[in-house]
């Protein structure tokens, strides 16, 4: 009876087959998987807040966020005891897991320091566009559980709280509109880049999410611009 077995150089040439298809199909099975965590992470980070948002509304028993200590007035006169607020906010509703800020309001996280003339030696963030040369820097005043970083200020008389986190905290890629976002929660308490006014107004409404995420693409380190067009998406990258 024969006995069959590969040779060497049938071997050698299988394995160079593998390794060039791996070579082909396994950086996009890994950006693939990239971009499906920070999908996740980033919905569920929306969902996390909107519920510690709605929570802290009905503890206020208020409808209207500019009823509460977490907004300025139109005097601008009591802006110091929304900025005491948010902090309350977070720590009560929000899983904190790291402060990040000192009573001198210096920043303890020191791995999200950057050179302040924009050297690459330290954290730094930049546009989807790999081609653009913007870059900047997000300093966090908490760390929440999960990883995820937050800063967030007061809302004013301008009528929003801004909202800037990071879903994987020092983690890769550190771009705008993929790991760090730029958000609003408005006086109804949705959390979006237009208000409810300008999202009442289609037309207005698809041409400012339009102009936005272009800028969001080409422009924006901390992805100002890409939210709504993300979570009008389904919470899915389809850039």
């Amino acid at each position: 009876m024969k006995k069959f077995a590969f040779t060497l150089a049938e071997v050698l040439i299988t394995l160079t087959i593998i390794g060039v298809i791996s070579a082909m199909v396994l950086p996009n099975m890994l950006g693939h998987w990239e971009k499906k965590t920070l999908e996740t992470q980033t919905k569920h980070f929306y969902s996390m807040l909107t519920l510690a948002i709605q929570n802290y509304m009905a503890d206020q028993h208020v409808d209207d966020l500019a009823d509460t200590s977490i907004s300025c007035n139109y005097n601008w006169d009591n802006c110091r005891e929304a900025e005491e607020e948010v902090h309350n906010f977070i720590n009560r509703y929000l899983k904190v897991a790291l402060k990040c800020r000192d009573e001198h309001d210096k920043l303890t996280c020191t791995q999200f320091k950057c050179n302040k003339y924009g050297n690459k030696s330290g954290l730094l963030y930049k546009v989807i566009d790999k081609r653009s040369d913007a870059y900047g820097c997000f300093y966090p005043d908490y760390i929440l559980a999960h990883g995820y970083a937050i800063r967030m200020q007061p809302a004013d008389a301008y009528g929003t709280a801004s909202v800037q986190f990071d879903v994987n905290g020092t983690g890769g890629p550190n771009r705008g509109g993929r790991d760090l976002w730029d958000v609003y929660i408005y006086y109804d308490g949705s959390i979006d880049e237009l208000s409810p006014e300008a999202r009442a107004n289609e037309e207005y409404a698809k041409n400012r999410k339009e102009y936005r995420f272009e800028r969001c693409k080409e422009s924006s380190y901390d992805g100002s611009g890409c939210f709504a067009h993300f979570k009008d998406n389904g919470f899915k990258f389809d850039y």
